[in-house]
């Protein structure tokens, strides 16, 4: 049996990694899901007000794929947020005057407050897809 090569480390600094992740990954993730939802917005309403009912079932076609696309764009950005460490938030709020205690207890209420959101966004995702499922079909 071959051995496994221990992991490595990266050679980045963690702060640049952070920066990085913080500044700029986390905010593009998010301008794609608010682009995507915006997205599913249009075709929700077009799914009731389209004239044809192939542009109706096209429209609904669309945002089956739309609210799945939704559903992994969520995911990828839940693993980023779990991959920032929370002392590093800590220590922005660190370098803007708060204690380390308190800190590190805005930085929780910031996570908690973020994972609440994604539940929510989540939540109004299933009863899309509910509506786009069930909802749909009664004729003009």
């Amino acid at each position: 049996m071959p051995e496994e090569a221990p992991p490595q480390s990266s050679s980045i600094p963690r702060i640049t990694i952070f920066n990085a992740t913080f500044w700029e990954v986390l905010p593009s993730h998010f301008t794609a899901i608010t682009t995507r939802f915006t997205r599913i917005a249009n075709l929700h309403s077009r799914t009731h007000s389209d004239v044809l009912a192939t542009d109706r079932a096209g429209a609904l076609n669309s945002l089956k794929a739309e609210l799945d696309m939704l559903e992994h764009d969520l995911v990828a950005y839940r693993d980023i947020v779990k991959s920032i460490d929370i002392t590093d938030i800590a220590g922005i709020y660190m370098v803007a005057g708060r204690g380390p205690h308190r800190a590190l207890q805005i930085a929780k209420e910031d996570m908690e407050d973020l994972e609440r959101s994604l539940r929510e966004v989540e939540e109004r995702i299933g009863e899309c897809r509910a509506m786009a499922i069930y909802g749909v079909g009664e004729e003009r």
